[in-house]
């Protein structure tokens, strides 16, 4: 069995590689507008090509006129790459969209005021109301030192770096995402309900008795595997219903909600909360157990990578689960990550944390 220090040695290595060779300066095409009076934020957008599928959502949806005047405004905004990385391909899809949907999407990318990275506090978690009336949650923080610039995310979606963030106009500041941000309207166990890859889950938290729990408790973090999880250990609706809580340990199934405490974690918090490892003690702790998301990004290829390790205290040390798999994914990459709720989040993942059978009492 390796000692998690060599694990922990291997991940601080790997990530700050990825770092480092991620350094290539990305810049928007066209490059940004140089003109001795900045454009209107609307203009801008309007008048780049790697923002034209967020020129046609903004155009459906009545928004680009407004980023045109008043202001000033701050828009964290998708480029292309993050559109195309939830399946949205061009403008053509946006055509296919409900306007009032978009409207209330975009509305959340948007707050008022001039924020430049340097005024946001280096912390988890800053809380800004947008213009839907929610609120946003932006997290920085150094986390390689030899690079300039911060880590920054919002719900969890990077803000790219260089010449992608603090792009000065005449009405506001404009930061690309490195993806959409995912905001439903409904609970926790609202979401769960109207996603029909999660059947199997809602079932499993009403056998277990957590299900009421996933409406009442504020704030939450929820790791809901998908249908495919609980198949591949035969845990069809059936079994779930003949399961009985008495015969397994409490946190067989309480661990996805993470026992129902107060948490409010996105799918990059681990990253940040951890520095250069993601592993042991920087993880969340539940019931004996520690899920550590792991998150990093190369700004060369554009890429993002995700994982989650789920580690077992043994003694005084943290060590790969033996009680289900030692690392799983998020379904479908992270286009299932960060999905924000009026109570919290829900991550969609492919995998269970704990084997049931394992589990038992």
């Amino acid at each position: 069995m390796l000692n998690i220090s060599i694990i922990k040695q291997f991940m601080a290595v790997s990530l700050l590689l990825a770092f480092v060779t991620g350094c290539r300066k990305d810049d928007l095409i066209p490059p940004i507008d140089r003109t001795t009076t900045p454009r209107a934020m609307g203009a801008f957008i309007e008048n780049n090509y790697d923002l034209s599928i967020l020129t046609a959502a903004l155009k459906k949806a009545g928004l680009l006129d407004t980023l045109n005047q008043g202001g000033p405004f701050t828009f964290f905004a998708p480029d292309n790459a993050a559109f195309n990385r939830m399946g949205v391909t061009g403008p053509g899809d946006v055509a296919k969209m409900d306007a009032d949907s978009l409207r209330s999407m975009l509305r959340y990318h948007i707050i008022r005021n001039r924020y430049f990275t340097t005024t946001i506090p280096q912390q988890m978690d800053n809380r800004y109301l947008t213009l839907s009336g929610e609120e946003i949650y932006i997290s920085t923080l150094k986390t390689v030192t030899m690079l300039p610039d911060n880590d920054m995310f919002v719900n969890g979606a990077l803000i790219l770096k260089e010449s992608k963030r603090n792009i000065a106009l005449a009405n506001g500041v404009l930061h690309i995402l490195a993806k959409p941000l995912k905001r439903t309207q409904g609970t926790v166990q609202d979401y769960i309900a109207a996603d029909t890859s999660l059947t199997l889950f809602a079932a499993a938290m009403k056998q277990f008795n957590l299900w009421d729990g996933l409406k009442t408790n504020k704030p939450l973090t929820v790791f809901a595997p998908a249908n495919s999880a609980f198949l591949k250990y035969g845990l069809t609706a059936e079994r779930i219903a003949s399961m009985k809580p008495a015969d397994y340990k409490a946190i067989t199934f309480a661990i996805y909600p993470i026992e129902m405490r107060p948490m409010h974690i996105f799918c990059t918090d681990g990253y940040l909360l951890s520095g250069t490892s993601t592993v042991g003690d920087g993880g969340i702790k539940a019931g004996g157990y520690s899920i550590a998301p792991g998150y990093s990004y190369n700004s060369y290829y554009g890429t993002e990578t995700s994982s989650i390790s789920i580690l077992k205290k043994k003694a005084a040390d943290w060590y790969p689960s033996e009680d289900g798999p030692s690392n799983v994914n998020y379904l479908n990459g992270l286009t299932n990550a960060d999905h924000t709720c009026s109570n919290g989040i829900v991550h969609v993942i492919d995998d269970l944390f704990l084997n049931p059978d394992l589990m038992k009492q």
